[in-house]
């Protein structure tokens, strides 16, 4: 990437990633299409560019005891990143299940910060995503829900604005090549995939790895017409998104 003009920043909150945006030091950010809707409202011409993925399960919802405790309770802390997609998966969690929303207690956290949470007596709820959920059920927690059973769409991409697009084109278009190389990559050989990124990552071993991205499906190179009307729904502009790489 270096000989190519592309430099990686790697932030473990979304929130940052906005932040940094909007101040000027990143061309482009990855997030979910709430931190798009964020921006956007900021950032003219913002699109997505580069699609990766949507979570089938890799969002969660953990606790410290069951439901019932929960929609009785008077008092719940809740570990979350706010200004993040957490926020929208948290309010669909308690509307699903009659929790009162008065009774959450709010405390913003990312999910680095949020893994490392030894277990509570008082009724706790951490709102996170895998990896960090690894660390979480070590020390107690279990998962209440997922993005899957509560029927939420969330997507991950790479999202830049109109003069970024143009000014950097060549750029886009390497990374574009790489991410697309790397999916084939993790497909074909997945266990020298693990070895090369666990540096980054916090799992156990490879197993634990591929098991998380069970909880995943890779967008990248899909056009289909359900994930189109997908985009559409959320007013997610997909006129601009680079078309996928299949030779290398």
């Amino acid at each position: 990437m270096d000989e190519n003009n592309i430099e990686l920043v790697n932030v473990v909150s979304l929130s940052e990633n906005m932040q940094m945006y909007e101040s000027g030091f990143v061309h482009a950010f990855t997030g979910t299409q709430y931190e798009f809707e964020q921006m956007s409202r900021h950032a003219l011409g913002l699109e997505p560019t580069i699609l990766l993925d949507r979570s089938l399960g890799g969002d969660v919802i953990m606790g410290n005891c069951d439901l019932r405790t929960l929609q009785k309770a008077k008092r719940i802390h809740v570990y979350l990143e706010i200004d993040s997609v957490n926020n929208v998966l948290l309010h669909s969690f308690t509307e699903l299940y009659g929790i009162d929303p008065s009774a959450l207690e709010l405390i913003n956290k990312d999910s680095d910060e949020s893994s490392m949470l030894e277990m509570k007596d008082e009724p706790t709820l951490i709102v996170t995503y895998a990896p960090y959920d690894i660390r979480l059920k070590k020390n107690g927690y279990k998962i209440l829900d997922t993005t899957k059973n509560l029927y939420l769409f969330v997507m991950d991409a790479l999202y830049t604005d109109a003069s970024t697009r143009k000014e950097y084109e060549e750029e886009l278009a390497v990374l574009n090549q790489l991410i697309a190389k790397s999916l084939h990559h993790l497909k074909n050989d997945p266990e020298e995939y693990f070895s090369t990124v666990q540096v980054f990552f916090k799992y156990q071993d490879k197993n634990a790895f591929l098991k998380a991205l069970e909880s995943i499906q890779w967008i990248y190179d899909d056009r289909s017409v359900e994930l189109m009307k997908q985009l559409e729904s959320h007013h997610i502009p997909s006129k601009n998104i680079l078309d996928p790489i299949h030779e290398f």
